[in-house]
């Protein structure tokens, strides 16, 4: 039997599934095309028998791998169920290992590309995934090259985007500054060229031996020596990881950006990441880390590759996370909310007794699924309450639970986790606006005798003020920040100049680091907008 339940509401889905058991277990008749893209991606789409554009497709995107590229076998968690429910569903391998959000947007494209050459253009497509894969589907709702997208599920998503990496440098350099001279405990790499090229010579064992040496991490707390464990703790109090999860992260923090610095087709590398103004709260690891600097053409590179801007158009999204989540934060999630839309946008958070990484239930997955469909189909926005009690309910009609997830969960801001790189600090001649200060404004003039100085700050309102150069009653530039990102994905900065004085406006983006540096050449009168400058 076959169901189609693509209009329904939620309440008909769970009449179903109590009829039926699970649709999983319904067994839909398909077909498979699998083919490989021109940038080397291969893909596997799942078709129902008699399939038809109004049936729409569902995406799946996996998570992080550094396994070589090769043909799909995952089609996701839901896949069953999808099928039953009329969809066709299609995943990628992408053309990049890791961190692959360099190519996943066109990698999708023309995946969906031969499906529509084969069969017909879905008229709705659902993109939903984990982990990376969370990122990867905001990446494409984002880019809008994939047609006809309506509904996105992200699940224990990196949605905070490329800054997330931040965390994954300081956790590096914080073991570097914790463990680098204890013997048999060092990694290679550190500042110095961070992260290392790729070494078959050393892998995840001889990396987990260095890590267990500093920390005694798998060994039994109680035989841990007392160097052991304070460095243990110190690590765990600086980062805020929890202990079952320090091999992991490491991992990522070495292999995975090993990766992503030194692959030709990612940052060829080049060094996106900055600690030179970071503040980690421990005397001795600020004493003594590593500090490094980013390239800023390569950071800004990373962070278009991807960071999410929030400009979702009519997709709605419904977005998964458990609140202990060792490797993926939760704390991603305050980063993505802050930029989508509130009417666009309906957040579930799962809290565990123990932490996991998409450790979900299928009554979670399920109710999330069922909740989404019957939001695209024109039910009202569901809310995180919406979420627990539907999922109560499929539980009942005999679904694994259990379920979880708690309306009254306040995510806590993503900087508590992942350290910005520099603050703004106003002062005489710095201003700062946007995002809560998250913009630093200086300028530097010269005039035709060759006197310099820089500009003197002048309060205007919050999100325009201006500077003085010889006199504080009498502006010469004025400055504006907007926040276009819902409309272009970026950040706007306007300047007004009422000199024909040379002077060198540069702003600072405080929240990544990255700097953009405005010129008025002498005899100049200018009046710029660059609606996208950050």
């Amino acid at each position: 039997m076959r169901l189609n339940l693509r209009l329904a509401s939620p309440w008909a889905v769970l009449v179903a599934l109590m009829a039926f058991g699970t649709t999983a277990e319904v067994q839909a008749q398909t077909s498979d095309l699998t083919g490989q893209t021109s940038g080397g991606a291969h893909y596997t789409v799942r078709v129902p028998d008699g399939w038809q554009a109004e049936d729409g497709l569902v995406i799946w995107n996996h998570g992080f791998d550094l396994s070589p590229v090769g043909p799909v076998d995952d089609l996701g968690p839901l896949v069953a169920v999808q099928l039953a429910e009329g969809y066709a569903v299609a995943a990628s391998s992408y053309s990049l290992t890791g961190w692959a959000l360099f190519e996943t947007v066109t990698d999708v494209e023309e995946m969906v590309s031969a499906f529509e050459q084969e069969f017909q253009t879905p008229e709705q497509i659902l993109i939903y995934g984990a982990s990376l894969g969370g990122i990867v589907t905001a990446q494409l709702v984002e880019q809008a090259r994939v047609p006809n997208v309506v509904g996105a599920l992200p699940i224990c998503g990196a949605v905070g985007g490329s800054r997330i990496w931040d965390g994954g440098v300081d956790l590096r350099l914080i073991y570097d500054a914790v463990c680098g001279a204890v013997p048999g405990a060092a990694i290679p790499g550190g500042a110095q060229g961070l992260p290392f090229p790729p070494d078959p010579s050393f892998d995840q064992a001889a990396m987990a031996l260095a890590v267990n040496t500093c920390t005694g991490v798998l060994q039994p707390a109680g035989t841990r020596s007392p160097d052991q464990a304070a460095r243990l703790a110190k690590i765990l109090a600086v980062t805020g990881l929890p202990e079952s999860f320090l091999l992991t992260d490491m991992g990522f923090s070495t292999f995975g950006l090993a990766d992503l610095v030194h692959d030709p087709r990612k940052l060829n590398g080049e060094n996106p990441f900055s600690n030179s103004k970071v503040v980690y709260g421990d005397a001795e690891v600020d004493a003594d880390i590593a500090r490094i600097t980013a390239d800023q053409d390569a950071r800004r590179f990373f962070f278009d590759h991807y960071t999410p801007s929030g400009k979702v158009g009519d997709t709605k999204i419904i977005s998964l996370h458990t609140d202990k989540d060792g490797l993926v934060l939760v704390e991603n999630e305050s980063s993505y909310a802050s930029v989508v839309p509130p009417g666009n946008f309906t957040l579930g958070i799962v809290v565990e007794e123990e932490p996991s990484h998409c450790g979900f239930t299928e009554a979670e997955l399920l109710s999330a699924w069922e909740l989404l469909r019957g939001w695209v189909a024109g039910l009202p926005q569901p809310t995180a309450t919406d979420l627990q009690t539907t999922c109560q309910a499929v539980e009942a009609g005999g679904v694994s639970g259990p379920c979880r997830i708690d309306p009254g969960f306040q995510v806590p801001d993503l900087d508590v986790r992942v350290r910005r790189r520099t603050t703004c600090v106003a002062g005489e001649q710095t201003l700062c606006l946007g995002d809560g200060d998250r913009f630093a404004f200086d300028v530097n003039w010269q005039d035709r005798q060759g006197r310099t100085g820089d500009g003197q700050k002048v309060d205007l309102d919050g999100r325009s003020s201006g500077f003085w150069f010889f006199s504080p009653d009498n502006i010469e530039l004025t400055v504006k920040m907007l926040d276009g990102r819902q409309n272009n994905g970026h950040w706007w900065v306007f300047y007004g100049s009422l000199t024909n004085v040379s002077f060198d406006l540069k702003v600072t983006d405080t929240f990544t680091d990255l700097v953009t540096v405005y010129t008025n050449p002498q005899g100049n009168f200018a009046s710029v907008g660059d609606t996208e400058a950050f």
